[in-house]
């Protein structure tokens, strides 16, 4: 049930690559003028680019490239992962402004069901990659050392390629980190109320 969830999830996020390129390749060549927008040529470039990195990155993992060249180029691609999957976010970010603007512009010749598909499609992904962003890497961060991010980047990682390459149990477990982040939260507050203890017997 896990594998066939994952397989059909990862074919909605190909799906939904595939529907913003062909939409905006089809607005183009009808001559949509109200469709036009500063942020529609690049949505359609970097949505080729992406589509193509991550068909790179699921065929070439990182303990390849760690085998095969070593653990510094290693860590430097992981780093890289790292920097594509924030850009994705503000990517789908662009995604919604752009689908709003249509709908709010009552742009007519960019009716389409791909228009609904996409919109609703962005919205969960930034979903996932913004609670995947809270729970590992911004409450370590405020309630722990920026240094411990920097150590753990190889995890974070593979806790942002989750989100592509295994969704469905990235999505499972969501309620687990949100546990965990209410923990450290608790262990955070009951710190402060003993410093201030201390301070103030």
């Amino acid at each position: 049930m896990g594998y066939v969830g994952n397989l059909m999830i990862s074919l909605f996020i190909f799906l939904l690559l595939i529907a913003v390129y062909s939409y905006i390749e089809k607005m183009e060549e009808n001559g949509c003028a109200c469709s036009e927008h500063p942020n529609r040529a690049f949505i359609k470039k970097f949505t080729a680019f992406v589509l193509l990195f991550l068909v790179f990155i699921i065929i070439v993992p990182t303990s390849l490239v760690s085998e095969q060249f070593g653990t510094t180029i290693a860590g430097i691609f992981t780093f890289v992962k790292l920097i594509f999957y924030v850009i994705c976010i503000v990517y789908f970010f662009m995604i919604i402004d752009y689908t709003r603007f249509l709908v709010n512009e009552k742009c007519k010749c960019s009716e389409d069901i791909r228009r609904e598909f996409i919109m609703a499609g962005s919205v969960v992904e930034i979903s996932l990659f913004l609670l995947i962003l809270m729970t590992v890497i911004v409450l370590p961060i405020l309630f722990s050392s920026a240094s411990s991010v920097f150590t753990n980047m190889h995890k974070y990682e593979k806790e942002f390629s989750s989100v592509v390459k295994n969704p469905y149990k990235s999505m499972k477990n969501i309620p687990s980190k949100l546990k965990q982040s209410k923990a450290v939260l608790s262990d955070f507050s009951s710190s402060v109320k003993k410093s201030f203890r201390r301070k103030y017997k």
